[in-house]
């Protein structure tokens, strides 16, 4: 009686798990993309949630220039354009604060941008698997690998930190990754799946959103040439419809020169537009320009300056230099040169009067680079080592981000500056704002990333520089030896374009500033990241097609 009571239930059991494989085979793409759009789903819980947790009082981060238009326009002053940082940023936060009148919805909106970054993260990703003409790597494994690389930057707590701080950095990961999208699909379009009129809006969209990326973050032109250089020579060397390629411009050029002229039209009373860059470029290169004063010093050539006004020049700048390490022996001596009403520069500013200081950083910083252009470039690769290292920087590796006693504590710094508080203080919502990070910043509020994003983020870290090395000379051997029909060769030409995106921002850096701002490598995590996943992939699918002959050989001989 017991071995026929278990044949009927073994035969039920065996005749549903038949029913429920066949249902499985039939239905398997449906249930894919449920699995997928589920696990997506749950990670947006998530990353909302790990957001919208914490306060939303944003984070003053110390540059007047991106806060005090807003206030000022908010108190009937006509709108000012200051530390010669573009309109875009502070006319932002002005319609925000105009419309909300609540400073919190400042956090609130950059952490829906950020959500909508992971949204093109998947999407982006997602297209990406189409450039494959025939995949050795199924498409479930590859919107495997998108949705791990979309959680690493959803769940990360560097991408909620840049969010909640008064700046354009904080807004720059969505635009990169909108950017990238907007290629991807130009270059899908384009090549992939020909569609003219697709491919003109893409490009045209594209080339746009690259340029208000350069606007938003000068440190982001290079790679906004580097984005946008292969679309307008697709644009202006493919076999299209005139009609096409006269549309791409005259969106695109009148959208561009429309921005550009509004923003000459509010600097034009900026003067730290003029002084600005030249400043900056004299303290970052500093020690390299007091080397050249002593050695000219040395040799009697003073040029226009009287030998004891240099002398006293050379030494202070030597004394300066020093002072600034001593107090921080890792970080940059720019800020401490600059800024302050007894800064040096700002003494010079005075002994010399605007126009002579102006133009003695800018004659001592060329004629230090013409006189001693090995050690500029010997300081242009130490920054690049910095972020092409084993520790790529652009990577979060901290557990947890104090925001009480570090991040609001800071901020209340900067917002008790009696400028800022007088601005504050005229608007209501101002007063209550500072009131709030006062006591924010005696709190023990911490922005926590999981083990799992943790550890994920060592590992892309780690291994950035070995997988670069890799994947980007493989990658340009496959171009060279592809032909013209070969689609093969746009997933590598994909590698390095994506990589060339954080190169041209790194390399702009290093010329101009310093890599060890940690912002500078900070803001570049969704598209290092984006890059490096894609360089895997590929690897991966260069890997299989390898291994794919041999294995198919071998299955023949057993059949």
């Amino acid at each position: 009686m017991t071995t026929v009571v278990f044949q009927h239930c073994w035969q039920a059991v065996a005749k549903t798990w038949s029913s429920l494989r066949a249902f499985v085979q039939a239905n398997q793409t449906i249930l894919v993309k449920i699995g997928y759009f589920g696990i997506a789903a749950s990670l947006f819980v998530l990353a909302a949630q790990a957001r919208f947790s914490l306060p939303q009082d944003p984070l003053e981060d110390g540059d007047p220039g991106y806060f005090w238009p807003a206030l000022m326009k908010l108190e009937g002053a006509p709108f000012t354009h200051i530390q010669g940082l573009n309109f875009l940023y502070p006319g932002m936060i002005y319609l925000i604060l105009r419309v909300f009148s609540d400073f919190r919805a400042i956090s609130v909106i950059q952490h829906l941008l950020g959500l909508i970054a992971g949204a093109l993260f998947l999407a982006s990703w997602s297209r990406l698997g189409d450039f494959f003409p025939k995949p050795r790597l199924n498409r479930v494994a590859h919107e495997a690998i998108g949705l791990f690389g979309g959680g690493v930057y959803l769940l990360s707590s560097a991408p909620v930190l840049l969010e909640m701080r008064i700046r354009s950095d904080a807004v720059c990961m969505f635009f990169q990754i909108l950017v990238f999208w907007l290629m991807i699909q130009f270059f899908n379009y384009q090549l992939i799946s020909p569609n003219a009129r697709k491919a003109a809006i893409y490009g045209t969209t594209g080339v746009v959103s690259a340029f208000l990326l350069a606007s938003l973050k000068p440190s982001f032109t290079l790679m906004a040439l580097f984005m946008v250089a292969p679309v307008i020579w697709l644009m202006l060397t493919a076999k299209r419809n005139f009609i096409d390629k006269l549309t791409f411009f005259l969106l695109a050029v009148p959208i561009i020169l429309a921005l550009t002229l509004t923003e000459h039209h509010l600097r034009k009373n900026d003067e730290s537009v003029k002084t600005f860059l030249p400043e900056t470029l004299f303290a970052i290169h500093a020690n390299i320009i007091q080397a050249q004063m002593a050695a000219d010093l040395k040799s009697g050539e003073t040029h226009s300056y009287s030998r004891d006004w240099l002398q006293g020049a050379c030494n202070d700048l030597e004394r300066e230099i020093q002072r600034a390490h001593d107090l921080n022996p890792k970080g940059v001596s720019a800020n401490y040169l600059m800024v302050g009403t007894d800064s040096l520069l700002n003494r010079w500013r005075r002994q010399l009067g605007d126009e002579q200081f102006l133009k003695f950083v800018k004659y001592w910083y060329w004629h230090s680079l013409a006189n001693r252009p090995l050690v500029f470039a010997k300081k242009v690769v130490k920054e690049l080592s910095f972020f092409y290292s084993r520790n790529c920087p652009a990577f979060n590796t901290y557990k947890n981000l104090p925001l009480g006693s570090w991040a609001y504590a800071a901020s209340f710094s900067k917002l008790s500056d009696p400028q800022s508080e007088r601005l504050l203080a005229a608007l209501q919502t101002g007063s209550d704002f500072l009131d709030r990070t006062q006591k924010l910043r005696l709190t023990g509020i911490l922005i926590q990333q999981n083990k799992v994003v943790q550890a994920s983020n060592i590992w892309f870290a780690r291994s950035y520089l070995l997988i670069l090395l890799v994947s980007v000379p493989l990658a340009g051997w496959c171009i060279l030896k592809g032909t013209n029909s070969d689609n093969s060769r746009w997933p590598a030409f994909l590698v390095i374009f994506l990589y060339s995106a954080n190169f041209g921002n790194v390399f702009g850096i290093s010329v101009v500033h310093s890599m060890l701002v940690d912002r500078y490598s900070g803001v570049l995590f969704i598209t290092a990241l984006f890059a490096q996943l894609w360089a895997v992939r590929w690897l991966i699918e260069i890997t299989l097609t390898k291994l794919g002959p041999s294995r198919d050989r071998n299955d023949s001989l057993q059949r």
